[in-house]
Order: C-alpha cells, then sequence, then structure tokens
C-alpha cells in the first residue's frame, strides 16, 4: 500500500499490492508444488509495476511453463517476465553464450 502526504491530507492507493505480499505469494505456491517442492529456493523472483521477473534455471522446458503457470494468477501480478534457463543434467541449455 502506497500514501502520499499532500498537506493536510494522506491518500492512500489501496490498488497497490505491496512486493513483499507478492512475493511471499510466490513462496508460498512454489514450497506447495509438487514440481518445485525441494527446489523453490533455486528461482530468484522480483516485482516491480505489476511485472513478476523470474530468473534461475529448470531442468526441462515443462518445468519453465509449469512455474509460470502456478505464479500468473497472483494478486497484483498483471505480466510475468520469466527468464528462467533450461538446463539439463545431460549438458544441454538455453543459456545463451555471449
Amino acid at each position: 500500500m502506497e500514501s502520499t502526504l499532500h498537506e493536510d491530507f494522506i491518500r492512500i492507493d489501496s490498488a497497490a499490492t505491496p512486493k513483499g505480499e507478492v512475493l511471499q505469494g510466490v513462496k508460498g505456491r512454489l514450497s506447495q508444488s509438487c514440481h518445485f517442492t525441494r527446489h523453490w529456493r533455486e528461482i530468484e523472483c522480483d516485482y516491480r509495476d505489476g511485472v513478476l521477473t523470474l530468473r534461475g534455471s529448470v531442468p526441462t522446458f515443462y518445468l519453465k511453463q509449469v512455474l509460470q503457470s502456478i505464479l500468473k494468477d497472483l494478486p497484483g501480478v498483471q505480466r510475468i517476465d520469466n527468464r528462467v534457463d533450461v538446463v539439463s543434467a545431460a549438458g544441454l541449455s538455453s543459456v545463451r553464450r555471449a
């Protein structure tokens, strides 16, 4: 929740979802998912202006998509920027090299 002090009144914008609230929601959903129970800590998240940015790595493209679908309807999240890389145990990777 954001507030603005202007002369004699304070305006509170209740439409804004606090970053901590969104990130707690991410942690809760990933820690309860059968796909990410053990590996949810490997996913880094950032939230700003309605955009949830995901980073990290998963072993399959399927898990990358599952990750996005688990989080798509979190309150306050308008868009997901999924920057998670697919890196398999066989050495195959979606990581781009410069």
